[in-house]
């Protein structure tokens, strides 16, 4: 899992596009299908995608099976981390986020 953690410690620009190219995948589904169904189907995606990147790190079954609790652990906090920055920025920012966008 280190290439993921020096991955996230230094977000570069191609880190910045994939995250906006999502961002606006789900906004876009977010016109026509309700905002809790788009976040609930981000989060599976994510988590099924991040579980195909550890697999696929470990290269087999026995080290995907020693490696698994630490990548859980390590993309928890990393959500954790991304969400608790994210909720503060809107906080900070709600009126203009938020009364500008409902």
């Amino acid at each position: 899992m280190a290439d993921s953690t020096n991955a996230q410690a230094k977000p570069d620009d191609a880190f910045w596009r994939a995250a906006d190219t999502f961002i606006g995948s789900a906004n876009e589904q977010a016109t026509t299908v309700d905002r809790t169904v788009v976040s609930a189907g981000f989060l599976y995606a994510s988590a099924r995608f991040n579980s195909f990147v550890i697999a696929s790190q470990c290269g087999n079954k026995e080290a995907f099976e020693a490696e698994k609790a630490a990548a859980i652990d390590y993309f928890v906090s990393q959500y954790k981390l991304a969400l608790t920055e994210n909720i503060a920025d809107y906080q900070a920012n709600f009126d203009k986020y938020i009364n500008n966008n409902a």
